[in-house]
């Protein structure tokens, strides 16, 4: 019984030292895994969160004050543009007149040309125009009159 005795004790060693092995292989496979689940779960809570964050913005932009937009109204594409800074800044303080909008209307392609023209002639019937020299206009421009006229 000597012999088997200590065969069977040299067997039972093993199958412990296996077993220890196993659970330490185990164990590290197991901290690896949760180091990943807790990556991805931040990963998830921080893109839940962001679009949380942008619906907010979305909610404020939809039901905001108007003049809240008017800030934005001149803005330029070159952020690094003083100029465009210096006029939409000289834009925004200046009050602008009705024949300017006018023109500006026509620049930017809102009015056609005969629109444009019905216009400015109406402005200058009224006496709504204003001219940086002389004022207010009094509708007495003699070429538009003899156009008139003409027809």
């Amino acid at each position: 019984m000597g012999r088997l005795g200590t065969l069977l004790l040299k067997g039972v060693g093993v199958l412990v030292l296996a077993f220890l092995v196993l659970s330490a292989i185990a164990t590290l496979v197991g901290i690896a895994f949760s180091i990943v689940v807790t990556a991805f779960s931040i990963a998830i809570s921080l893109a839940v969160l962001g679009l949380f964050v942008l619906a907010v913005l979305g909610l404020l932009s939809l039901f905001g004050d108007s003049s809240d937009t008017d800030r934005f109204e001149g803005f330029d594409a070159n952020l690094g543009s003083s100029e465009s800074d210096a006029t939409t800044t000289a834009t925004a303080d200046r009050p602008r007149d009705p024949e300017s909008r006018l023109r500006e209307q026509y620049v930017s392609g809102e009015l056609s040309e005969a629109e444009f023209e019905r216009e400015l002639d109406r402005l200058l019937e009224d006496g709504t125009g204003t001219n940086a020299d002389t004022g207010p206009r009094d509708g007495t421009d003699r070429s538009r009159e003899f156009d008139r006229d003409r027809r």
